[in-house]
């Protein structure tokens, strides 16, 4: 009678502890799979959670993605970390918290800088708006965008360029000035800055797409690029000091969150990272 009490308890207790384990197993997926139908209506279908699990003494949410990149959620999932930046899933779409505190303050920083400072490319005839960009001469990108230059200026925006060489100043092993430095400096410290952006961003473009020829076995563009690298050396021996204020804008860039080149700060103080078409850009700008 006693072993026959003894079996059933048993049994119950792993019937018991196997029932609470189902249903902490159908919680979490339940857990996982509304973080997922949430971030799946504010990126797409193809963004997809690998798990979920409750951290910060379940104040918070570590999210796994397939790709293995991890972000963290409110419970309620509203907000999310990624990359150090907050985030709000509004019913319109994700929406950067840490960047839009941020719009106000970029927007004073850069109305206290001069045209004078910039290399500016105004719009034509009325302008309709104004996108301060921090460029680089090495990035591709930065070349690409300033290809669309004239449509952006057609389209009544004025384009003023503040310098951000990605290199850095100085170059922290030697101490000796960055040619990223030296190669926008050149600009700064010419009459005609909007001509010498222009030389000197296509010339590294031009060094660029021959080089890559190269690599690929053809060996005809191999005088283009001599006489092309020629050009930027001459430059860049003209490149002395003055006084422009490239570091300045440098640590400026970095203080207003840029990160990268090409960063587009229109006057209210958004930040677009990265290439964006002339048309394309412009609707961002004006809208």
């Amino acid at each position: 009678m006693k072993k026959t009490i003894l079996a059933a308890v048993m049994g119950l207790s792993l019937s018991t502890a196997a029932w609470a384990a189902e249903t902490e197993i159908s919680a979490q997926e339940q857990q996982r799979s509304s973080v997922e139908q949430r971030l799946v209506k504010a990126f797409g279908p193809r963004l997809q959670v690998k798990e979920v699990t409750p951290v910060a003494a379940s104040q918070m949410l570590e999210v796994v993605l397939v790709d293995g990149s991890i972000i963290h959620m409110t419970p309620d999932t509203g907000y999310f970390i990624y990359r150090d930046e907050l985030y709000q899933l509004a019913e319109t779409g994700p929406v950067n918290v840490t960047q839009s505190r941020l719009n106000p303050r970029r927007a004073e920083q850069l109305a206290k800088v001069a045209d004078a400072q910039t290399v500016l490319f105004p719009a034509e005839g009325e302008q309709k708006g104004l996108i301060n960009v921090f460029t680089d001469i090495d990035c591709g990108y930065c070349q690409k965008l300033h290809l669309e230059i004239p449509r952006l200026n057609e389209l009544g925006i004025s384009v003023r360029y503040l310098a951000y060489p990605r290199a850095g100043v100085k170059n922290p092993q030697t101490g000796m000035l960055t040619d990223s430095y030296r190669k926008i400096n050149y600009v700064w410290c010419q009459d005609d800055r909007e001509e010498a952006m222009t030389v000197m961003k296509n010339t590294q473009r031009e060094m660029g797409m021959l080089a890559q020829r190269m690599r690929g076995g053809d060996a005809k563009p191999q005088q283009q690029f001599d006489a092309a690298r020629e050009q930027m050396q001459t430059m860049l021996a003209a490149s002395a000091d003055c006084g422009a204020p490239v570091a300045s804008q440098y640590e400026l860039g970095q203080s207003l969150g840029v990160t990268g080149t090409p960063a587009i700060i229109v006057e209210d103080g958004r930040l677009f990272p990265g290439y964006m078409p002339a048309d394309e850009l412009a609707k961002r700008v004006l809208n």
